[in-house]
């Protein structure tokens, strides 16, 4: 029996939570289709687009992605700090962006009378502004849009989307770093890709290309001007909060590494130079190939350390939940 969602994604809640989305039976929706031999590789930058659009708006951190042929990964953080200190004008015009006015509303006047309406009902204003930082929100102006889109280009009706979405919560930090180099490897573990800097559509490699062009994660959450920082950064700045304990280079050079070892003449232990920064977030070394190769088979509905996986299953009102055994060999208490 599954658990509701709302019990563990809670509103007004800062969380990170690893979101997964399936194209319909797993169908190559997103890549070359088996059945007419088009190739809708193209529809991966629709989504990634997407994200960049939404992280504009939300006050949701887009902390890594990998979007591949039949289905996508998202990692993502809850802001309500940020959406707190939005004035009402904001909130307005931030929803309205998002959802402008239709039919024969449409239009600046339209679009002026709504702002002006909605400045009027202070209610709806603190509504829409929890929507702004909620998680399900921010997936359904995500999944619903490139659902829409794909189902016009194809001229066809329902489903894109297998179901509404997975969602895992990550604990803590040592769960957070193993989800976001889980996700950065997909390609590679699929044979997509033999590299970082060669797995399209993924939060690495639009890392790696930005630390090309001397660029660094700065700006803050908001609307952005050329879309080139809408990921989260990995370290803080003095603007803007990152999700890790390291630096940007350390995290690249860590998916680095962990790509050489899962190639299949090529796993082992991990190497002794990345042993500071895997024990700084509190995992354990010798595990952590194990763990990576096996992310989504070790644990079910949340991730962390074995005490951050008992407080969860308290805090959801159950006993156990599956993954602690998992955790006490991949993670330092």
């Amino acid at each position: 029996m599954g658990i509701a969602r709302g019990s563990y994604v809670k509103k007004g809640e800062e969380g990170v939570y690893h979101c997964i989305t399936r194209c319909v039976r797993q169908a190559y929706l997103c890549g070359r289709d088996r059945v007419t031999n088009r190739d809708l590789s193209y529809r991966r930058e629709w989504i990634v687009n997407r994200l960049r659009y939404l992280a504009g708006i939300f006050a949701v951190d887009v902390c890594n992605h990998a979007v591949l042929h039949t289905h996508q990964h998202n990692v993502l953080r809850t802001r309500p700090d940020i959406v707190a200190g939005w004035t009402r004008d904001e909130v307005a015009d931030r929803w309205l962006t998002l959802a402008p006015p239709r039919g024969k509303a449409a239009g600046a006047e339209g679009m002026d009378a709504a702002r002006t309406f909605l400045l009027s009902w202070p209610e709806r204003i603190e509504e829409l502004r929890m929507r702004l930082c909620d998680l399900s929100w921010f997936m359904k102006y995500h999944n619903e849009h490139i659902s829409r889109a794909a189902n016009a280009e194809d001229g066809t009706r329902g489903r894109f989307w297998e179901s509404r979405y997975e969602c895992h919560p990550l604990l803590d930090e040592g769960a957070i770093i193993s989800c976001m180099v889980y996700v950065d490897l997909n390609p590679i573990r699929a044979g997509m890709a033999s590299t970082p800097e060669d797995s399209d559509f993924t939060g690495v490699q639009e890392r790696i290309r930005r630390m090309k062009r001397g660029m660094g994660p700065t700006g803050s959450p908001g609307f952005l001007d050329d879309g080139s920082d809408y990921l989260c950064p990995i370290a803080s700045n003095p603007l803007r909060r990152g999700i890790l304990n390291m630096t940007e280079t350390e995290y690249i050079e860590l998916v680095d590494e962990m790509g050489r070892l899962l190639h299949p003449d090529k796993r082992g232990s991990i190497p002794s130079g990345m042993r500071p920064i895997l024990e700084r977030v509190g995992i354990k070394p010798d595990e952590w190939v194990d763990t990576i190769c096996s992310y989504d088979s070790r644990f079910g509905q949340a991730v962390g350390s074995e005490p951050s996986l008992r407080s969860y299953a308290d805090r959801i009102g159950k006993r156990w939940v599956h993954g602690v055994r998992s955790a006490r060999k991949s993670f330092k208490p």
